[in-house]
């Protein structure tokens, strides 16, 4: 990674050099995600390398990071956020890729840390979530799909958590939502797990949630 920019640039140099930077020579944040401190779910897992982006998509999420933490101008960041997911849409990115979902999940925060809505970042992920299972209950059953619907599934786990702690917020403080998103992962965690405990991992399923993930979720 560059060393950080100098600080005794002027703003609209530090615009025109950040806008420079390629995918090959920036990295934001490591496509890690824990449950076992779930307030790091957008720390841990927002957006990886750019490298893993088709150009059209890497130049808006440039532009939408810029926006968000450097020249903060929220019009601007959740403009190019949204150009970023539809330049995905038409070059045909996977939208249950882990860089779509980084993408999703950095909007949620920047409602949340940024412009503190979480109102708004409960939105953004509660979208996310019912479209994902919406694709589990359509797509998850075949064969082909087992992959796929590990991770979704896990995601949906995640995304509930992060949902449960937002709702439960000084904020929003609806205990009711809360305890239903959080009663979701788990009972949702627990079965899957025992599931597999019971029929055995099936072909091209992959891993389910980590002992650490799983705990994390039960404390």
């Amino acid at each position: 990674m560059n060393p950080p920019l100098s600080s005794s640039l002027g703003l609209a140099t530090l615009r025109q050099e950040f806008m420079k930077l390629t995918p090959r020579t920036t990295s934001i944040i490591s496509a890690v995600f824990g449950l076992v401190y779930v307030n790091y779910l957008y720390q841990s897992y927002i957006i990886g390398e750019f490298a893993a982006y088709p150009e059209a998509v890497a130049r808006k999420l440039r532009r939408a990071l810029f926006y968000s933490n450097y020249d903060i101008q929220p019009e601007n960041a959740l403009k190019y956020y949204k150009q970023a997911l539809v330049a995905a849409e038409e070059v045909g990115m996977d939208p249950f890729s882990d860089e779509i979902f980084g993408v999703k999940f950095q909007m949620a925060s920047f409602f949340e840390k940024q412009m503190h809505q979480p109102r708004m970042a409960i939105e953004v992920l509660e979208r996310v979530r019912q479209s994902c299972l919406d694709w589990e209950k359509e797509k998850g059953g075949q064969e082909e799909n087992r992959g796929q619907r590990t991770k979704v599934l896990g995601q949906c786990v995640r995304m509930s958590v992060k949902l449960g702690e937002l709702y439960a917020g000084p904020e929003i403080m609806e205990s009711e939502h809360a305890e239903e998103s959080l009663v979701w992962a788990v009972t949702t965690l627990l079965k899957e797990q025992a599931r597999r405990e019971r029929e055995g991992v099936q072909e091209g399923e992959g891993e389910w949630m980590t002992v650490e993930e799983i705990g994390g979720a039960l404390e």
